[in-house]
């Protein structure tokens, strides 16, 4: 070509580029991201500031310093101001003729914290009032080339739900009005769509919060955008083939009343990839939705189960959806990760009631695990993928299957879901209705048919969901009067079933038919249904779910516990560290129970009385004037928290297979109350804010354990034996010892062998041993000594000598009554136990048997393979795992070993 044929070859490419970006519109799918920096304003109070988007208006403060740390000492009252008052978030951005040539652009928040008013350009775009919704509002008419503004006014929720409840209240009201007064919170928040924690808990503080805590975008088209898609996958009738529901939803073209296309669905298997492009042209159905749907057939060949922790592994395939516009140039896509598994809630009829467990892949299964609270209180934090992903591997580590994901939250973030599916966490996920009763306007429940449709399809795809469940301990409190709702029971009934059932029941149903629905927990399943959904006594044990706390009663007797069909919620308190309380306070004095810095923190009405009266059962705390009666008394909370709910837990373990006399038994399910913190405080947890696991956490690792050894103490001092599996397969020929220890001395005083097949799914009492004092009888466990004078230890091997299930030990008598001697319990070696310097071997020595033998390693990130263990060897080996690379002579500087008999204890 010549130089001028070529010259204006280029001058022609030139003129066509510049006429067609003036003359035809961009067909491609546009996104502009909003995240970043914005400014937070109060003009009133003089703040102008630099703020973060996701984000929220406390993590600002924090971050420009107006505030201190909102977790540190008594800051969570000294900045309520915060959220007494209204915020601006705003920010300038630039928009290009490329966007503003689509004919459909829309301003998306995936999540808007709670109250707020949009403006862009000083124009009013919508308002807000879910923090649980996604909001799309049509923007097209108000962006203008160049640089535009968005102005997000933020209203205090504190205000708005009062303005909110006074409206209510002039039909009537709707209780409660507040939070328990030792909550420290505020008031109606049953009123409005937000976390119904943040206005406070009694384990958490109040920190209404407001921003934008999810991100914010543009999107531009000119047909239409992939917005959700929901997969059902069920098992087909020959059984042979998986069949696949796909459902696409469209977001709506605001220029035709159909949408045309092609959508594409490609799922990697372990076969071959498979393909499938359907052509379409749908218009809008009855509930006002562009919605594709289509069925594919695979052979179950073609992929391997989806199973939970401790049945298999939890496999999961890619399935990518893709829509495009009919010219094909307009492309958006989903890529989810599926899971092939079914799923029942089994409640068969028996002559004393009715089962409730689940069945997975037609396995029944013992669920094991713990409730989650919020992951943060503020929900911006929440987010933390680093948070969520030690918690949930936390929750695998010590054998759980299910965690339950509780009501007066939020709906978690992704990550969350996305590491259930791939750890094999069963999700029971309730909505976020939690010890209240809610108001039925249709405004409250238009936004309520909103917030479940728009939470159901963008969950309904994970394998780990197992449940959906409308509430939180709503039935107990309207059938208990918790409330004084008496006076009108059938009004409070009617609201009741306008809410759980006509709305959100119905609503999950419209969206997803692949999973069980309770209306409640605790409930009665079906027996509530058929008590028109609030049955005559929900905590039954002879149907469906309960919760249960003792706080009076000796937590390490089993005469204390129900026999229930399923255990979602019970637990004890006890206190942090005083490392993890020093992260919070830097004064000495406040880690007194007296303290106004923990009595601020205590929001359990009378949560530390009831914390010594548990503790003195079995233990004598020494004076208040001991050096070390704070930590002491720290300590022996988290003794007693993990001895009870190891105790209550391996009781229903034991009852999986049986029934008492009364019909009560066939328990399948042990939830224990909570798993994590939201910040530094007296709790139920195991795992403190800082992540530290507490000693409960350590206890949950042996009694979730596949198989365990358990002795039950009845009222006559007679141990029944039992070994309980959750194993699909049997252990033959297992060798259990019983043996009986006295205090003093490493050598058994006598030792019991049974050869035992542990049998599958199964609870199977093995013998009954007495530990009643004796006088002379030597065939007693005792021999001539007292019960004060020995306890019962159990170890269960196979015939290899490999462990089946974790010693495990009973004591006969409170150790209060035992005359116990001290220990010398010390390090005596630390050795690194790989190249990377992240496992270190400890050896640990004692001269006599120590108890409740805890071990811990200042400002160092890391686990212990035990903690919090009997230890009857003169030496025991036990590694640490930190988080990063330590140098050993960090590790024994800052590693210490303490015992039931440390620091004059008992």
């Amino acid at each position: 070509m010549a130089l001028w044929e070529y010259t204006s070859f280029i001058k022609w490419l030139v003129f066509l580029n510049i006429f067609l970006s003036n003359c035809v519109p961009t067909n491609f799918l546009k996104i502009q991201d909003l995240r970043g920096v914005w400014d937070v304003q109060n003009l009133k109070r003089g703040y102008n500031l630099p703020a973060s988007v996701p984000g929220g208006v406390y993590s600002d403060l924090m971050k420009n310093k107006i505030i201190d740390d909102v977790f540190f000492k008594s800051n969570d009252i000294n900045t309520r101001w915060v959220s007494k008052i209204n915020w601006n978030y705003t920010r300038t951005f630039t928009v290009s003729e490329v966007l503003l040539s689509h004919s459909n652009i829309n301003l998306v928040f995936d999540g808007i914290d709670t109250f707020a008013r949009i403006k862009i350009n000083d124009k009013h775009v919508g308002v807000t009032e879910n923090m649980f919704v996604r909001y799309i509002f049509d923007v097209e008419s108000y962006l203008q080339p160049g640089t535009n503004t968005i102005e997000v006014q933020f209203i205090s929720p504190v205000r708005a739900a009062r303005l909110i409840f006074e409206k209510q209240a002039h039909k009537y009201v709707v209780p409660p009005l507040c939070v328990p007064e030792e909550y420290h919170g505020e008031c109606h928040v049953n009123h409005i769509r937000k976390m119904q924690a943040s206005f406070a808990w009694d384990w958490g503080p109040a920190f209404p919060s407001m921003g934008i805590w999810k991100p914010v975008y543009l999107e531009a088209y000119n047909s239409s955008v992939l917005r959700d898609v929901t997969v059902e996958i069920r098992s087909d009738t020959a059984g042979d083939h998986w069949d696949i529901t796909v459902n696409v939803y469209l977001a709506k073209n605001y220029n035709k009343d159909f949408i045309q296309g092609t959508v594409i669905f490609r799922l990697y298997t372990d076969i071959e990839k498979l393909t499938n492009i359907y052509r379409i042209n749908i218009t809008k159905n009855v509930e006002g939705d562009f919605v594709f749907t289509q069925t594919i057939s695979i052979s179950k060949s073609y992929v391997k189960l989806w199973w939970p922790n401790g049945y298999g592994e939890p496999n999961l395939y890619i399935l990518k959806v893709s829509y495009m516009d009919v010219n094909k140039n307009e492309k958006s896509s989903k890529i989810l990760k599926v899971g092939f598994r079914t799923v029942e809630l089994v409640q068969n009829a028996i002559q004393s009631g009715r089962t409730f467990y689940f069945k997975i892949n037609d396995v029944p299964l013992f669920a094991k695990g713990s409730n989650v609270i919020p992951i943060s209180i503020l929900p911006e934090l929440g987010q933390n993928e680093t948070t969520i992903r030690f918690l949930l591997q936390s929750a695998k580590d010590v054998h759980m299957n299910m965690l339950r994901v509780w009501g007066g939250g939020v709906y978690e973030s992704d990550v969350l879901y996305q590491t259930a599916d791939e750890m094999g966490l069963m999700l029971w996920q309730d909505f976020m209705f939690a010890c209240s009763m809610y108001p039925s306007g249709e405004a409250f429940l238009s936004s309520i048919r909103t917030e479940v449709r728009h939470q159901v399809r963008r969950l309904q795809y994970h394998p780990s969901i197992v449940l959906w469940a409308s509430n939180n301990e709503n039935e107990a409190a309207l059938r208990g009067d918790w409330y004084n709702t008496n006076w009108n029971f059938t009004l409070f009934h009617e609201d009741y079933v306008k809410l759980y059932v006509d709305t959100i029941r119905d609503e999950v149903l419209l969206n997803d038919k692949t999973r069980p629905f309770l209306t409640s927990s605790p409930t009665n399943g079906i027996e509530s249904d058929a008590e028109d959904y609030v049955a005559s006594d929900p905590g039954s044990n002879f149907y469906g779910d309960v919760h249960f706390y003792n706080y009076l009663f000796d937590g390490w007797s089993t005469l204390t516990y129900p026999v229930n069909r399923f255990a979602s919620e019970f637990g004890y308190q006890s206190l942090p560290s005083t490392d993890t309380l020093f992260t919070a306070t830097d004064d000495p004095d406040d880690l007194s129970t007296n303290s106004a810095f923990l009595l601020n923190r205590q929001h359990h009405s009378s949560g530390y009385e009831e914390m010594q009266v548990l503790i003195e059962y079995q233990l004598n705390l020494p004076s208040r004037n001991n050096t070390h009666y704070n930590r002491i008394f720290a300590y022996y909370s988290q003794i007693i928290q993990a001895m009870s709910v190891k105790i209550e837990t391996e009781y229903y373990r034991q009852w999986r297979s049986n029934l008492n006399n009364v019909g009560e038994g066939l328990t399948m399910g042990a939830l224990y109350w909570q798993l994590n913190d939201v910040w530094v405080a007296p709790s139920w947890s195991s795992i403190d804010f800082k992540n530290n696991w507490k000693m409960i956490h350590y206890y949950a690792k042996k009694f979730f354990a596949p198989v365990i050894v358990k002795g039950d103490k009845d009222i006559s001092n007679n141990v029944h034996i039992y070994v309980v599996s959750d194993l699909l397969k049997p252990v033959r020929n297992s060798v259990l010892d019983i043996i009986m220890f006295t205090w003093d001395s490493f050598l058994p005083l006598s030792q019991r062998t049974l050869k035992i097949d542990v049998l599958p799914g199964f609870s199977q009492r093995i013998t009954t041993v007495s530990t009643f004092a004796s006088v002379s009888n030597t065939n007693e466990p005792c021999g001539n000594l007292q019960a004060t004078d020995c306890f019962l230890y159990f170890t269960l091997k196979d015939d290899n000598n490999e462990t089946v299930a974790p010693d495990n030990f009973v004591f006969p008598v409170p150790l209060k009554l035992v005359k116990l001697q001290k220990p010398t319990v010390k390090i005596i070696d630390v050795r690194q136990a790989d190249s990377a310097s992240k496992v270190f071997e400890i050896e640990i020595q004692t001269d006599r048997i120590a108890l409740f033998v805890w071990l811990s390693v200042k400002n160092i990130r890391g686990l212990f393979s035990d903690n919090g263990f009997l230890q009857v060897t003169p030496t025991k080996m036990i590694y640490f795992y930190a988080e990063e690379t330590t140098p050993m002579i960090s590790i024994k500087s800052s590693l210490a070993v303490t015992n039931l008999l440390g620091d004059d204890g008992i």
